[in-house]
């Protein structure tokens, strides 16, 4: 997994691309920290370049989303495509975030 992080208005975006799996694990600590640091109220997770995801890719999101929540911020996944919109449906992912075409 790789991630890069931009800022625009009140957005806070994390584009992420290759494989979210058990690997990554060690990653996110310092991605959430890149999507929260700022006080921005919206944050966006930009799944267009993701090939594959696992259950630890998921753990990957969950985690996301309890750091955004505990600052008080919003989050959207978006460009999800092929089998990971499938995992992601399949896990009722979008009872726990906003999906967004």
């Amino acid at each position: 997994m790789k991630y890069q992080v931009s800022e625009k208005g009140n957005t806070a975006t994390a584009r992420i691309s290759g494989q979210m799996t058990f690997s990554d694990r060690g990653e996110v600590s310092g991605l959430a920290l890149a999507l929260t640091r700022g006080n921005l109220p919206e944050i966006v997770v930009d799944l267009s370049a993701v090939e594959y995801i696992d259950s630890a890719g998921l753990g990957v999101l969950l985690i996301l989303r309890e750091a955004a929540q505990e600052k008080g911020r919003t989050i959207t996944l978006t460009g999800m495509t092929g089998s990971v919109k499938e995992v992601l449906d399949l896990a009722c992912f979008d009872t726990l975030f906003t999906f967004k075409s």
